[in-house]
């Protein structure tokens, strides 16, 4: 089973437990944490993802981290259950799948926008009608600048992408003259 259905078992199971007890903003505050000290802190990662190191070992080094971050209950719980099973090393995953979890049930879809160069608020706004015209969900935009699309947009909802660079439209072009088709 790949790390992306595991980690979706996890954030499923944690989505419904925090809307429950209406705690999904501490949950995701303190498993955004966690996930962020396990991908930026290599050795961290290989100590919970390694077979030799002992479970007893890895568990006073999450008891450790729970203190020191002041992680409740529930996420604890968590973290512990996937160290049972072998996955903390997975941490950064489930929390990804946690907050498109949360999103979906919430109606809300994140986009990831690349432009060549900063976009306005008007722009933002427009891009921002369009796409909820065109999902039918209310969108976060996630926004970065690549100089090298040149101009345009380049946009992913998801699994879905939308390109209206101008480096793809240059590229088409040249692969049909290239080709021999007319242009």
């Amino acid at each position: 089973m790949s790390v992306t259905a595991i980690a979706r078992r996890y954030a499923e199971a944690l989505a419904d437990v925090a809307i429950d007890r209406n705690q999904v903003e501490q949950i995701d505050a303190e498993l955004r944490v966690f996930s962020e000290m396990i991908r930026s802190n290599r050795e961290l990662y290989d100590l919970f993802a390694s077979p030799i190191v002992s479970q007893t070992d890895k568990l006073k080094v999450l008891e450790a981290l729970i203190s020191r971050v002041g992680t409740g209950k529930l996420t604890a719980n968590l973290l512990r259950t996937m160290l049972g099973h072998y996955r903390l090393q997975h941490a950064s995953e489930v929390y990804e799948q946690f907050r498109r979890e949360i999103n979906e049930r919430k109606g809300l879809i994140t986009a990831e926008v690349t432009t060549a160069s900063e976009v306005g608020a008007a722009e933002q706004a427009k891009l921002g009608s369009t796409l909820e015209k065109l999902t039918g969900k209310r969108v976060e935009f996630k926004f970065k600048t690549d100089p090298a699309l040149i101009g345009g947009v380049v946009t992913r909802v998801g699994s879905v992408v939308y390109d209206g660079s101008v480096r793809t439209q240059l590229k088409e072009i040249k692969e049909k003259l290239t080709s021999g088709e007319t242009v």
